[in-house]
């Protein structure tokens, strides 16, 4: 209740609307988070020579050849070279 009536005070001295003020402090808060997670992603490829040979990886393709999927390495998991799950 109390930060509905701080939120009245701030909407009051900005000269915005309550609905206004939340939409735009929503809209902040998606920004933020949405940022930390780009900068927060392991973009690593100079390791990933060095791990695909020492775990032994097989690129991965479909039936037809034609498209590479992922990585299949000896410790039993699926990697993909853009994303790299470690």
């Amino acid at each position: 209740m109390h930060l509905k009536i701080l939120g009245r005070k701030i909407a009051q001295a900005t000269g915005l609307k309550f609905i206004d003020l939340s939409l735009i402090l929503l809209f902040i808060i998606v920004i933020l988070k949405l940022s930390s997670l780009y900068f927060s992603v392991n973009t690593d490829d100079g390791n990933w020579e060095r791990f695909k040979v020492a775990h032994d990886c097989k690129l991965q393709t479909t039936e037809t050849g034609t498209q590479r999927l992922s990585w299949g390495c000896d410790d039993g998991k699926i990697y993909y070279r853009w994303r790299q799950q470690r």
